[in-house]
């Protein structure tokens, strides 16, 4: 049996599939809401790979021409329970492993591949052609995204299908995961040297990701077709902009948009956000490794800096290059977080551990120091007030009068990373400011 297989690369998918939308606007109709949801599977996708970490995912070719086999080959350096997710070139999520052959994803450590021995499938590239994504997640804990999969059975309700589609559990169970990955705390080593140093706690998912561009049997295929070589904006036409990069620019504003003030100006002392911190924020951020225009028109690149409020000039193009790594984007967002440390020194009164202080500063990047100083998280924190944090954190979902899905998992990372090593205090009492918040307006615009 020949099951018929695509894979597909987190930023060019905007470019090659999905490159030439119009305006966000344009999301109401429903094959819009699709391109949307597309966009935001593949940050999820990486954003939970970025937090987790851990596990390395090959493939035996990097392009793959219709109907060669593809081989999947993953390091595992612990047993567990794994998932593998594959995501097309159309934005479509499948899960490839476990499956209807093989429902049983309990795996020893060593190298697993798929297909493996005994499966009776084999994966082959096949429209719709492009860059794709596999994405693989082992947990401690039993997790079976086929299971929880959206199938095609028949009258008996037995599956027909090999695979199964993600569903919106399996996304909230990879999310979910990825985020209690904040949560540990590395611990200490023990106070006597006879009794040997304490391992740390087991992270509850690690996890990687790779990527394969597949193209027809005739004809080019490389760069230019699948639009890998310039990233989210090539293939969309001169000064267009993808449905990924404006999801990312809807979430405006943030404390690069925001003029320096008082409370962020650089004679300002900042304490320096965590490398956990700071892995929240490029998880939440996303890295586009080349200039693009935001969906405000906005020159930016990397982890969201902002360039210009100006669309890319030929001076841009000149000084950033085709594409900068991902180190180089790491310095700039360490400097533009930089507004953020100094905004929440000046602003919090109360010491703060590393885990709250980390969120506080991921929050700040986000929503501006405007929204923080006014806000009743700010009062909250100040006033000891921890059982009430994770509710003022979440009234932050909405921006520009629509809840995103992106913003609620930002702000529960939040939560959790401020109670880092500590549980999340269970909300009983119903908090006399709860109201939903758009993070354009912020507290003082309701």
């Amino acid at each position: 049996m020949i099951e018929q297989w695509k894979k597909h690369a987190v930023h060019a998918l905007a470019a090659s599939a999905l490159g030439a939308v119009a305006s966000l606007a344009a999301a109401q109709d429903a094959a819009q809401a699709k391109v949307i949801d597309a966009a935001s599977l593949l940050r999820e996708t990486e954003a939970a790979v970025r937090l987790a970490g851990g596990l390395t995912v090959r493939t035996n070719r990097a392009s793959l021409r219709e109907d060669e086999p593809l081989m999947l080959r993953i390091e595992l350096p612990r047993a567990g329970y794994l998932n593998i997710v594959n995501i097309d070139a159309a934005g479509v999520p499948t899960v490839l492993f476990p499956n209807r052959v093989q429902a049983d994803n309990r795996v020893a450590a060593g190298t697993f591949t798929l297909p493996g021995p005994g499966m009776g499938f084999e994966i082959r590239a096949s429209a719709p052609f492009g860059q794709t994504t596999v994405a693989a997640f082992l947990t401690q804990e039993k997790v079976d995204l086929f299971a929880t999969g959206e199938t095609t059975r028949n009258a008996a309700g037995a599956v027909l299908g090999t695979f199964a589609r993600l569903s919106m559990i399996g996304r909230d169970l990879i999310d979910a995961f990825a985020t209690k990955s904040l949560a540990i705390v590395p611990t200490a080593a023990a106070p006597s040297a006879s009794a040997g140093p304490v391992a740390a706690p087991a992270a509850p998912m690690i996890a990687g990701m790779t990527t394969v561009l597949t193209c027809a049997k005739t004809g080019p295929c490389g760069e230019a077709v699948a639009g890998t070589g310039a990233g989210p904006v090539a293939s969309a036409g001169a000064g267009a902009r993808s449905p990924l990069l404006r999801i990312i620019g809807a979430l405006a504003p943030g404390i690069l948009l925001e003029a320096e003030s008082a409370t962020t100006s650089k004679d300002l002392p900042g304490r320096r956000i965590s490398e956990k911190g700071l892995l929240l924020t490029k998880a939440s951020e996303g890295f586009v490794p080349q200039l693009y225009e935001d969906a405000a028109s906005y020159c930016t690149i990397a982890y969201g800096h902002l360039i210009r409020r100006a669309p890319c000039t030929s001076a841009d193009r000149r000084k950033y290059g085709r594409r900068i790594t991902e180190p180089a984007g790491g310095t700039l967002l360490a400097a533009d977080m930089a507004r953020a440390e100094r905004a929440v020194a000046k602003l919090v009164k109360v010491p703060l551990t590393d885990g709250q202080h980390a969120a506080l500063c991921d929050f700040t990047y986000n929503v501006g120091s405007g929204n923080l100083q006014r806000s009743t998280l700010l009062k909250v924190v100040n006033s000891r007030e921890h059982a009430r944090v994770p509710t003022q954190l979440r009234r932050w979902s909405h921006a520009g009068g629509v809840e995103y899905r992106g913003l609620k998992t930002r702000r529960e990372r939040e939560i959790v990373l401020f109670f880092e090593g500590v549980p999340v205090p269970k909300v009983i009492e119903k908090d006399p400011d709860d109201g939903v918040l758009d993070i354009r307006a912020g507290e003082a615009g309701r």
